[in-house]
C-alpha cells in the first residue's frame, strides 16, 4: 500500500514538471513569433512598391560590337536621352543570349515592328533592303558611324570624313617636321564597312591639307581595308601588316578604336615604337595611357555623348513629325600628348578626391 502512493506521487511531480516546460516552451514561442512578425512588419513597410514604367516607343540599339567601349559609351548615352523621351532602348545585341550578326539583328528588329532603329554595322544590299523594308513599315532607321548610302534611312549621325581627313593631315605635318614627304607612306586603316567615299573623302582632304603652292609633291597614301568579323581576325590582319618588313609605313592612322588598339600592341611586340608612328580613333583608358606614354603620337576623340543622345533625338523628332535632318555631324578633336597627361592627371585627382 505504501508503495502504490509513492509511485502516484512521483507520476504527479512528472506531470507537474512537464506542464510547466510545456507552457515555458509555449510562452517563449509566442514571444519568438511576436518578435519576428514586428520585424517582418517594419522590413516590408520599409520596402517600396517597384514602380512601373510605361513607355511609349520601343526603339532597338543594334552595333557590331555593342560591348566595346566606344559603343557602350554611345549606348549610355542613347539610353538616358530615350528614358527622356519616355522612351525604351533595348540593346539587341545582349539581350538575345547568343551571337548575332547586325544584320540578322536588324532583320530581327524589323520584323519585331519596333518604333526605331539605331543601326551601325555592313552596308551590305541586304542590310540596305531591311532598311528600305524598315522605313516603308513606318519604322523611323537611323545610321551611326558608317553610313547606308544606297537606303532610305531617316538620318545619318557619324563624322565628317573631310574634317577628319584635315585632322590627319595636321597630324603628318607635325610628324614629318619638314621631312621630304615624297619619301614617306601613310597607310589608313578603315573599317571593311565604310564606303569608298567615306574613305576617298579623307585621302582628299589629307592631299589638300598637304598640298602646297611650292611643291604638289605627296606622301604615298594607301587606304587598307581591314575586312574581318571579329577581334582576333583584326589583331591577326594588322600584325600581318607588321610582318612585311619591306612595306611598312612611316604613319599608320587608324579610322576605328579596335585597330588603334591592336597597332599599339603590334608595334610594342615587334620593336617598333618610334620607327612606325601612330595616329589613333577614339579616347580610352588604355588609349590615353599610349599616348601619354608616346607609343600612340595623337588620337582623334569622338564626342560618344553627342553621337549617342543625337540618334535619339533623330528617332524622336521623326516619330512626332514625320521627318527629322538627314545628316547629324559628331563633334570630333585631337588629343595629343599634352592633352592626354592632363586628362590622366584629372582622372587621378577625381579619384582620390
Amino acid at each position: 500500500m505504501h508503495m502504490e502512493k509513492t509511485g502516484d506521487k512521483n507520476y504527479s511531480n512528472r506531470s507537474y514538471r512537464f506542464m510547466i516546460v510545456g507552457t515555458v516552451i509555449m510562452i517563449v514561442a509566442a514571444v519568438v513569433t511576436g518578435i519576428l512578425f514586428r520585424v517582418i512588419s517594419k522590413t516590408m513597410d520599409s520596402i517600396q512598391p517597384e514602380e512601373t514604367v510605361v513607355y511609349d516607343k520601343h526603339y532597338a540599339f543594334i552595333a557590331e560590337d555593342s560591348e566595346s567601349d566606344l559603343w557602350a559609351q554611345v549606348l549610355a548615352a542613347s539610353s538616358d536621352q530615350a528614358r527622356e523621351y519616355g522612351a525604351y532602348l533595348e540593346d539587341l545585341g545582349t539581350v538575345l543570349g547568343r551571337d548575332y550578326s547586325a544584320e540578322d539583328l536588324l532583320r530581327i528588329a524589323v520584323n519585331s515592328k519596333v518604333d526605331g532603329i539605331i543601326y551601325s554595322g555592313g552596308s551590305s544590299d541586304k542590310v540596305a533592303g531591311l532598311i528600305d523594308k524598315a522605313v516603308e513599315e513606318g519604322i523611323g532607321v537611323v545610321v551611326l558611324q558608317n553610313d547606308v548610302e544606297a537606303s532610305k534611312r531617316q538620318c545619318y549621325v557619324g563624322l565628317n570624313y573631310y574634317e577628319l581627313g584635315q585632322m590627319y593631315a595636321l597630324q603628318i605635318k607635325n610628324l614629318l617636321n619638314g621631312e621630304d614627304m615624297g619619301d614617306k607612306s601613310v597607310d589608313i586603316l578603315v573599317d571593311g564597312d565604310m564606303s569608298e567615299g567615306a574613305s576617298n573623302l579623307i585621302v582628299m582632304a589629307i592631299e589638300d591639307n598637304l598640298r602646297s603652292e611650292e611643291s604638289d609633291v605627296m606622301p604615298e597614301i594607301v587606304v587598307t581595308r581591314i575586312d574581318v568579323e571579329d577581334i582576333f581576325s583584326a589583331e591577326e590582319r594588322i600584325r600581318n601588316i607588321f610582318l612585311e618588313k619591306d612595306n611598312l609605313p612611316d604613319i599608320m592612322l587608324c579610322v576605328n578604336s579596335v585597330y588603334t588598339r591592336c597597332a599599339y600592341q603590334a608595334v610594342v611586340d615587334y620593336n617598333l615604337v618610334g620607327q612606325i608612328q601612330i595616329v589613333g580613333y577614339f579616347v580610352n583608358d588604355t588609349i590615353l595611357d599610349a599616348v601619354d606614354k608616346q607609343v600612340i603620337y595623337s588620337t582623334v576623340s569622338v564626342d560618344t555623348e553627342e553621337m549617342g543622345r543625337s540618334c535619339v533625338q533623330a528617332l524622336y523628332e521623326y516619330n512626332n513629325m514625320g521627318y527629322t535632318n538627314s545628316y547629324l555631324p559628331v563633334r570630333i578633336e585631337v588629343v595629343d600628348h599634352d592633352k592626354a597627361s592632363r586628362m590622366i592627371r584629372e582622372k587621378t585627382d577625381e579619384a582620390e578626391g
